[in-house]
């Protein structure tokens, strides 16, 4: 039953959008007259001296209020009386082991791929003690960057400072992205790391910095370290934004292209991976058909389950199981929870969220479309990492919470569309309430 009212859900989804876009399209005002009457637009893409003293207060603000979650958390032990994270708890166990395998000597340096998450922590505990409270402040101090490098994103991208603000407030007080970096998790590590990546794309794109190729380099590491599939993806994602778009900028965006290739492809190649790392591809079971679907059986369980039978929506069984099975990646990705069978408290910590990501979903419409019109080749890398998360969570979920959790990759990007697309849009609540968000 479930499965037939997803499918509903996604086409209906698909519709309404559909309808939203028409609708805009017969307006007569145009999306290029109204931005700049709401918002001014900057002359450089480096932030002011307001701007600077907007984003010192961003972090601290960000910080603080994540810091009280960790008290909170601290003093209650939420994580074990209210199974908030039995993960954390696992990360915790993993990293006491390889705590006491450091203090003996062992020193396991290729467990660092992948796995690199559990190997810090323990170094973490074999250096300070073990103390989850360590790992919790590193994360908190991530989760506190990011909204700044989401400001320079959108800066650079829109050049327009009012949907840089509004979107790194959304970032650092959306309630997902406090929450998960409040805990023990790799995930802060793994948001920081993807927007400093696309922020990283998106400059190379328009002018070669040296340290702009250090920090592509330092993103595609950690990445390396804590979900090694994402670091294959990535590379693939970082050519699929090189596309040119724009016919005058063709040469040297080919140019730009040709040398970052070449780049990618030797430094794979030099790290055992083959070129482009297609000797690993070929080798790993992430990406095996086989092992995905296997997966996807495996942590189809509770309350937060896609399916009641997850073996009849696996890929590549038949026409109908993988439709259900791309209807149901689509649909909970955007909406995380099922609405109509709230089972846990997680899931009804999360409506408020889910609803508000809802409402904002036609804002993601408006704000693609003015981007392919009015800011294409710049917009390009933060819709093809949006929608390429999608795809590659799509794939592997069958969980509500590991969705809901691996979708926080991507919402900086989506975030930036609906930003953008309520600005474009012009009236109703969304679009006043944005507008009054500054510090």
């Amino acid at each position: 039953m479930i499965e037939i009212v997803l499918e509903i859900a996604a086409v209906v989804l698909v519709l309404a959008l559909g309808i939203v876009w028409g609708m805009d399209r017969r307006r007569t005002a145009r999306p290029a007259a109204r931005i700049p009457a709401a918002m001014a637009r900057c002359d450089s893409p480096l932030p002011s001296a307001a701007a600077r003293r907007f984003l010192g207060r961003l972090f601290a603000g960000a910080f603080v209020v994540r810091l009280i979650g960790v008290v909170l958390i601290s003093v209650t032990d939420a994580i074990r009386s209210l199974s908030l994270s039995p993960d954390s708890l696992r990360y915790h166990e993993e990293a006491l082991a390889i705590a006491e395998e450091m203090r003996g000597g062992f020193f396991n340096a290729p467990n660092w791929i992948d796995n690199g998450w559990f190997q810090f922590t323990g170094l973490v505990y074999y250096v300070l003690g073990p103390d989850p409270l360590y790992i919790q402040l590193i994360n908190i101090l991530l989760g506190a960057l990011t909204p700044l490098v989401v400001f320079r994103l959108v800066l650079e991208v829109y050049g327009v400072e009012k949907l840089a603000r509004v979107t790194a407030l959304l970032v650092a007080f959306f309630p997902s992205f406090i929450y998960w970096s409040c805990l023990m998790l790799k995930d802060p590590l793994s948001i920081f790391s993807v927007t400093l990546l696309v922020l990283a794309v998106v400059r190379l794109r328009r002018r070669f910095s040296a340290g702009t190729l250090a920090a592509m380099a330092f993103s595609l590491l950690m990445l390396l370290g804590v979900r090694e599939y994402l670091f294959f993806v990535s590379v693939f994602l970082i050519v699929i934004s090189y596309t040119p778009v724009e016919g005058r900028r063709t040469i040297p965006l080919l140019a730009t292209m040709t040398g970052v290739v070449a780049l990618i492809g030797v430094s794979t190649y030099a790290a055992g991976f083959g070129v482009f790392g297609m000797d690993y591809i070929r080798q790993s079971h992430y990406f095996d058909l086989e092992y995905i679907n296997q997966s996807r059986i495996n942590i189809s369980h509770g309350t937060g389950a896609f399916f009641d039978a997850p073996e009849d929506a696996v890929w590549g069984e038949s026409a109908g199981s993988t439709f259900r099975a791309l209807a149901a990646a689509i649909y909970f990705f955007f909406v995380s929870i099922d609405l109509t069978q709230i089972g846990s408290l997680r899931q009804l910590m999360a409506l408020p969220e889910v609803l508000m990501f809802l409402f904002l979903l036609p804002s993601l419409a408006r704000g693609l479309r003015y981007s392919w019109h009015h800011a294409r080749q710049a917009s390009l890398p933060l819709a093809v990492f949006a929608f390429g998360l999608l795809a590659v969570y799509g794939s592997a979920a069958t969980n509500m919470g590991a969705m809901f959790r691996w979708r926080m990759q991507a919402l900086p990007l989506l975030l930036t569309f609906m930003v953008c697309g309520a600005f474009v849009h012009g009236r109703g609540l969304i679009y006043r309430t944005l507008k009054r968000l500054d510090l």
